[in-house]
This record gives structure tokens, C-alpha cells and sequence, in this order.
């Protein structure tokens, strides 16, 4: 990974040991026999044991373990900063990053304890009563706080689900010491998979209506394909964190997009799929692999029904490079975005959604007495003013224009021609020297035509400046 190319000997050393400290740990007293409080528990299947857990059913060492466990898969596959890590000299992640609420999906060698494969449900964050994603003041998701607020408010049914019904997955790992081909390294995340969707279809039904997951489509996404799970993927993020954090690599070098599935959806789905997943598992050695494998090939999820309307496609499908692209870079997108939701015509707009908008729009700096629009030709863009003023002026038929309006920061103007397609309906000149923005028609129309919000207030616009234009002509024919 690139975060980790430059850092001393002494830190690779360092990051060397977690890992083989790591791969030496043994759970065995977990799936000797099912603890009382176990949510699922499965002995031996083929060399695979799993149990899942609630943290405080876990004793300080075996969680302790699994924090140990985790983040060395995540150093080990160049996730984490290692230089910052050695700097701290970090063995785990902290505590604190673990609800006593989360659950622990556990897979080990069933002969030795060995950990083969990780995952967590993440509890929602303690909320007040009545609490759902679409309110603002409330406690964030480890998903948005590097994706944004808002980032989910575009799906069906999902932002008006009360906060405590949904949850999140993280921390996906499995045994980066074992060899690719490893029987039992290659069975274990599957497993894990199973015993998540055996709960959450489950002895958790009551307790979780769905699940949210920041994730690379090329590797959490085709495991949620393997079993058919309906989801929804929102391309239109740009994940951010400070550069200081000890996890940059793991946003700095992927493409990371947020996620959404309905427990519903995914009990409907396995009702036939995972069956034959188990069936598959269920086989010995390579008649087993084999099956598996010829499963991975028939991998096609149904459509989710958190699917969002057609007009939030475009936001939502927007492609954005991520991948090695500087916080700093992202940062100012953000806050261009967020520039831009000052506008009342986007204000409307979520905080990916204007960041992305912004990206398509184009910064036009203008000197005084420069012409910017002229009466009569074709209106092809909107025009959004950052600072300055402009004048609109009409002609007359005594050859002196009529001053309809002056025009400041945060306002805008060729709206009649934007809806209409008509011609510019006056001139508009640069009183000062100004910063503007402009929306081209077909950036307008790929992304905002649908948007309701926004065709009415530029609608509204465009009645009300056609009003003040009409009693302005009245009031100088008047005089």
C-alpha cells in the first residue's frame, strides 16, 4: 500500500511481530462446548468451528485477543499506517471502538482454536427514543463519519427505520497468514457468513431490520453476492478522515462505498440459497471446494427494496475517483460542497450529493463591465454567483436599458432559460469583478431535472423575476 512505503525498518519490524503474534493465538476454550450465551454455535463442520458472541459474554482476554487479532489483519494487508502505529506503539485497536452491545462472529480450526476468519455486528450508538438516520442530531455510524450525514437518506424505508434497528458490519477479516488455497482459511469466511445470517434471520429478527456496511465492491460486496443478499450500493461518496488517523491507508488507497440491506430482503433470499450453500459445506475436502466454487459462479442477489427512486440515480450512481486521491484534496471537495448547499436552490441537497455536483460544475472568474449573459441567445447554463455583483438589464425601444435588478453572493440567475430552453430574457453585466459557478444544461440535466425541490424553487425563480421584470416596464411606461 502506498500509505506504507516510506516508513524505517524499525516500524516494519514492529508491525512484523504483531502480525506473527497474531497468527499464534488460540481460542480453544470457546468452542470446547456452546456457551450459555452463545447467539450461534456450530462445533465442527469440516474442520471449522464458529460461535457467535455478545462482548460482555466474552472474559478481558478473549477480547482482548480479538482486537489483537483484527487489527493485525488489517496491518497485515497494509491497512493501517504503520509508521503511526510503531510511533504510538499500538498492539490493538482501542476499546472504546467496541459497543458492549456489538456481536463477535468467531471462526476457528476446530482441533486447535486457531482464529480463521472475523466479523462484527455493530450496534447502532445509544440514541434517545424515536431516533432515525434521516435526523441529523444524533450520534453518527463509523460509516458516516467518514462517508457523511445523510449518506443513506435517498433509500426506501431505510431513513425512517428507528436507529436501533439498524446496525452495521465491520471489521470483515479473515487469516492473512494462511495460504490462499487453504482449505479451512477458504471455508471460514463463508461460515461466518452463515452463522451472521442464520442470527440476523434469527435469534436477532426482533433486534435488527438492517444492516449497513461501508465496503470495497470487489471483495465484501461479491461475498454478499455469494449469498444472494439483496443490496444496495451508493456509489456518490467521498470518504473522508483525518490524515492524522492511524487507518489512512485502508481510505487513502481504496475505493470505499457505503451499503444498505434489509433483513427482510435477505430472509427471502435464503430461503433457497442457503441451503445449497450449506449443502456445499456440509461435503468434505476438495468435493467440497469444488461445489463451493461452482456456487461462486452463480452469483445473482435479487433487487433490494431499498432501491431509491429513479431520480436519485444519477447522486447516488455518480462514479468519483477515490482511490489515491489526498485527504486534502477531499477536503476541499467537501467543503466546496458545502459552499454550494448555501445556495437556497441546493440547499435541499445532501452533503455527498453537492460535493459531487460541485465536481461537475465549472468556476468562471469574470472582470468588470464583462457581459456574462445577452438578451436573446440561447440559455444553455445556469449561472451561480461565489462574490461579486452583477446588473440585469433589458432593452427598451428608446435604446436604454431598464435595470431590472442588481444581483449578489449566493444568488443566481438564467434560470427561465435552464427550464425552458428559451432564449435569455436580458443581459447580465459585471458590476465588480466576480467568482461564478456554472451548471451546464446537460450537467443540470443528468443529475437535478427530476429533483422536485429543485425544479420548483427555480421555477419560482423564474415566476417571480418575470413578474418583477413586467411591473418594471409598467412602472417606466407609467412614467
Amino acid at each position: 500500500m502506498a500509505g506504507n512505503m516510506d516508513v524505517s525498518s524499525e516500524a516494519k519490524d514492529y508491525a512484523a511481530r504483531l502480525i506473527e503474534a497474531a497468527a499464534s493465538i488460540r481460542l480453544p476454550q470457546l468452542f470446547r462446548e456452546k456457551h450459555p450465551d452463545a447467539l450461534y454455535f456450530l462445533p465442527n463442520r469440516n474442520g471449522v468451528s464458529i460461535i457467535a458472541l455478545r462482548t460482555p459474554t466474552l472474559t478481558e482476554d478473549q477480547f482482548t485477543k480479538l482486537l489483537e487479532y483484527r487489527f493485525a489483519q488489517y496491518l497485515a494487508v497494509g491497512f493501517f499506517d504503520i509508521g503511526k502505529i510503531y510511533e504510538s506503539r499500538m498492539e490493538h485497536e482501542p476499546p472504546s471502538s467496541v459497543n458492549s452491545r456489538d456481536i463477535h462472529y468467531i471462526a476457528a480450526a476446530a482441533e486447535t482454536g486457531e482464529i480463521l476468519s472475523y466479523i462484527c455486528l455493530r450496534a447502532a450508538p445509544d440514541s434517545p427514543p424515536g431516533i432515525t438516520l434521516r435526523m441529523k442530531d444524533r450520534p453518527l455510524f463509523p460509516i458516516e463519519e467518514y462517508c457523511g450525514w445523510g449518506i443513506f437518506n435517498r433509500l426506501s424505508m431505510l431513513p425512517d427505520l428507528p436507529i436501533h434497528k439498524v446496525w452495521e458490519l465491520g471489521r470483515f477479516v479473515k487469516n492473512q497468514r494462511l495460504h490462499t488455497f487453504d482449505e479451512l482459511g477458504a471455508r471460514a469466511p463463508i461460515e461466518v457468513c452463515v452463522a451472521l445470517h442464520h442470527t440476523l434471520t434469527g435469534s436477532l429478527r426482533m433486534e435488527v431490520d438492517a444492516f449497513i456496511i461501508g465496503l470495497e465492491e470487489n471483495v465484501a460486496k461479491r461475498n454478499l453476492d455469494f449469498f444472494h443478499i439483496p443490496t444496495v450500493v451508493i456509489h456518490g461518496t467521498i470518504p473522508y478522515i483525518d490524515e492524522n488517523q492511524f487507518d489512512l491507508p485502508h481510505f487513502q488507497d481504496s475505493e470505499i462505498f457505503a451499503c444498505a440491506a434489509l433483513v427482510s430482503d435477505m430472509s427471502q433470499a435464503l430461503n433457497s440459497r442457503l441451503p445449497t450453500i450449506e449443502g456445499a459445506l456440509e461435503q468434505p475436502g476438495k468435493q467440497g471446494m469444488l461445489a463451493l466454487l461452482a456456487l461462486k459462479r452463480d452469483a445473482a442477489p435479487l433487487k433490494s427494496s431499498l432501491e431509491p427512486l429513479e431520480w436519485c440515480d444519477a447522486l447516488i450512481n455518480a462514479t468519483i475517483r477515490q482511490q489515491y486521491v489526498p485527504m486534502s484534496i477531499r477536503r476541499q471537495m467537501l467543503d466546496m460542497g458545502d459552499r454550494l448547499r448555501k445556495f437556497d436552490l441546493f440547499i435541499g441537497l445532501l452533503p455527498a450529493e453537492a460535493s459531487i455536483l460541485r465536481s461537475a460544475m465549472e468556476r468562471i472568474d469574470v472582470k468588470v463591465g464583462d457581459v456574462i449573459v445577452r438578451q436573446w441567445e440561447p440559455g444553455d447554463s445556469l449561472y451561480l454567483i461565489e462574490t461579486g455583483q452583477a446588473e440585469v438589464r433589458v432593452g427598451s425601444a428608446t435604446g436604454n436599458p431598464v435595470i431590472l435588478n442588481t444581483l449578489g453572493p449566493d444568488e443566481y440567475f438564467g434560470e427561465i432559460g435552464m427550464l425552458t430552453g428559451g432564449e435569455r430574457t436580458a443581459d447580465v453585466i459585471a458590476l465588480t469583478p466576480m467568482s461564478l459557478l456554472r451548471l451546464a444544461k446537460d450537467t443540470y440535466i443528468q443529475y437535478l431535472s427530476q429533483m422536485v425541490e429543485v425544479e420548483q424553487q427555480l421555477a419560482r425563480t423564474a415566476v417571480q423575476r418575470a413578474t418583477n421584470s413586467i411591473r418594471r416596464n409598467q412602472e417606466r411606461i407609467d412614467k
